[in-house]
């Protein structure tokens, strides 16, 4: 008797089993896409519940090294008022007392320092010739007193012959030239006690403006001296900050009088300087401890706290629309073999636990609306109001109570 067979197999039952093996894989697919399609089963959702308990934060800052105290070596006094860096040593160099660390251009007011030289000599010369003129002027005049006082005692003479002795006529002629002689002696005298003192206010005024030329002169000498600064102590040099731009000083830019360019930090005593975003308000204090870590010892960490927060925020950069607040952290101990200006150092705070507070796993909850939403296990979005969140909960203010159960998001 023929034994039955499908069409197309021709009787082999090797290809029998792996139409069956086919199927039975191709149903056993089926049913594991359905499993992935299902809702999560209530014991997947236990672990989202709203519930009272202790709620942790741990904020994070970063910041850079910046040296308590430290000698600041700024543009002197020059007489443009306004210069630029012409030479600029390494930021970081290790510098020796008397090196130079900073050249400024000159050019502006080279040609200055010539004309004031000139002015100066000339200043010199007019009083030269103020002095020798006022000499022999006195020496004339005083000479033409002499002449006068001759001639008075002449007339003397002459006038006090009587008057039987000369004819009528001489003696009255005697007499009115004795007047004269007498006049022109008293006019003598006085041209040169004029002569002394306006001679004498006209080398006082040479003299004035003889010094002023040559106090200009000085300053001028000292700002060519001073367009090259050097270090007044053994150190490590840093180059400042860029007023506005957010930058280090550097080559070709435009600095003016009394503006730090570099400075010699002592090590000793070192601050961290670290910036607080706006948004990020209210989450650290004003004494709070921190942990400080160098990115460039990461396994080494220092304990300091939160000395001061800046009342207002500001702007990070020009025109930005990020605002952030200054913040300074304390020390409570340096390590100068290390920590160097600049250094890039992450500081975590941990404020105050909050004890039997109503929290929210931060699953269970959205966040791409306008306003924070929980997501019940019915699928329905309940607005909240949130306080401080973690990574793992928020504190919730209003809008859910204790047990509510959440379901994580797609």
């Amino acid at each position: 008797m023929a034994r039955p067979c499908m069409p197309g197999i021709g009787g082999n039952p090797f290809v029998l089993v792996g139409l069956i093996a086919v199927a039975a894989t191709a149903g056993c697919s089926t049913g594991h896409a359905d499993a992935v399609r299902r809702p999560p089963s209530p014991e997947a959702t236990r672990d989202l519940i709203v519930q009272r308990g202790r709620f942790e934060d741990r904020f994070v800052l970063t910041g850079q090294l910046v040296a308590v105290s430290a000698v600041n070596l700024v543009v002197p006094q020059i007489p443009s008022w306004q210069t630029t860096i012409r030479w600029l040593e390494e930021e970081g160099t290790v510098v020796k007392t008397g090196q130079k660390v900073v050249e400024f251009d000159t050019a502006s007011f080279a040609q200055d320092l010539g004309e004031k030289q000139l002015a100066f000599e000339q200043g010199k010369s007019d009083l030269e010739q103020a002095e020798a003129e006022r000499t022999g002027r006195r020496a004339e005049m005083e000479w033409a007193v002499a002449q006068k006082s001759i001639a008075l005692d002449k007339a003397k003479i002459a006038a006090e012959i009587p008057a039987e002795y000369v004819r009528g006529k001489e003696y009255q002629e005697h007499q009115l030239a004795l007047a004269r002689a007498t006049t022109a002696l008293e006019k003598a005298r006085e041209d040169l006690v004029a002569f002394e003192a306006s001679s004498a206010e006209t080398v006082r005024q040479k003299q004035i403006a003889l010094e002023k030329t040559r106090r200009e002169l000085g300053a001028a000498g000292q700002a060519i001296d001073g367009m090259v600064m050097r270090a007044p102590r053994d150190g490590i040099l840093v180059v400042a900050e860029h007023p506005w731009q957010g930058r280090k000083l550097q080559l070709g830019d435009s600095v003016w009088v009394g503006l730090p360019v570099v400075s010699l930090p002592d090590l000793r005593v070192m601050k961290v300087e670290a910036k607080l975003s706006d948004v990020d308000d209210g989450r650290i204090a004003v004494g709070l401890p921190v942990t400080c870590v160098l990115d460039a010892y990461p396994e080494r960490t220092y304990t300091g706290k939160i000395a001061e927060i800046t009342p207002v925020a500001q702007e990070e950069a020009g025109r930005s629309l990020r605002r952030a607040y200054n913040v300074r952290v304390t020390l409570d101990a340096s390590d100068a073999e290390r920590m160097r200006p600049g250094m890039s150092v992450k500081v975590e705070a941990r404020p105050a636990a909050l004890a039997d507070v109503l929290l929210a796993p931060r699953a269970g909850l959205d966040f791409s609306g306008p306003g924070p939403r929980a997501r019940l296990v019915s699928g329905r979005l309940v607005d909240v109001t949130l306080g401080s969140c973690n990574r793992n909960a928020c504190i919730v203010e209003r809008g859910v109570d204790d047990g509510t159960r959440l379901t994580a998001g797609g």
